[in-house]
């Protein structure tokens, strides 16, 4: 297997738990909420949270997208930006939860949910297998979000397991 190549990488961090990953050919964009400053993000539960500083990069700057990688479906990490802007057919990984809701009632055809421990692989191009892991609710954000602690599961990037792997891990 070939060593990873770190000229390859880009990472471009747009604003909360929102990233625009560019490995090679693949480009992957995490949890996108692209509210601006002093509007609201609704979290449940009648919760929200106003936004302190607006995105570095608004919906239309976007490159192609080949995946995007969704925690879970609170406005902190999915806004109304995301689901007007954002093309319809451009596959989410998600929790099972948040794939039903957004094929059903948004119209993204191709949101897949991962069980806990669950993967799939992403990939574009030659560019190598890029894999997402759904792992269990990290404690520290449940003692920090209480609304946060009915989520079952939040979608992330699987920890390398071999030597020349990355990870791209974030807490938002």
């Amino acid at each position: 297997m070939a060593d990873f190549d770190d000229s390859a990488v880009d990472l471009h961090f747009i604003g909360n738990a929102t990233v625009l990953l560019r490995y090679g050919d693949l480009t992957v964009l995490t949890d996108p909420n692209f509210l601006h400053r002093g509007e609201r993000a609704h979290l449940g539960y009648g919760l929200s949270s106003r936004r302190l500083v607006g995105p570095a990069l608004e919906p239309r700057e976007l490159p192609r997208l080949d995946a995007v990688v969704l925690s879970h479906l609170h406005g902190d990490h999915w806004d109304r930006g995301a689901r007007q802007h954002l093309d319809r057919s451009v596959p989410i990984v998600t929790t099972p939860h948040a794939a039903r809701r957004l094929r059903t009632w948004q119209g993204f055809r191709q949101a897949g949910g991962l069980r806990t421990w669950e993967s799939c692989t992403l990939r574009q191009g030659d560019t190598g297998p890029g894999d997402v892991t759904a792992g269990p609710p990290l404690p520290a954000a449940r003692a920090a979000a209480p609304a946060a602690a009915g989520d079952r599961q939040h979608a992330g990037v699987r920890p390398p397991r071999r030597r020349g792997a990355a990870a791209a891990v974030h807490l938002g």
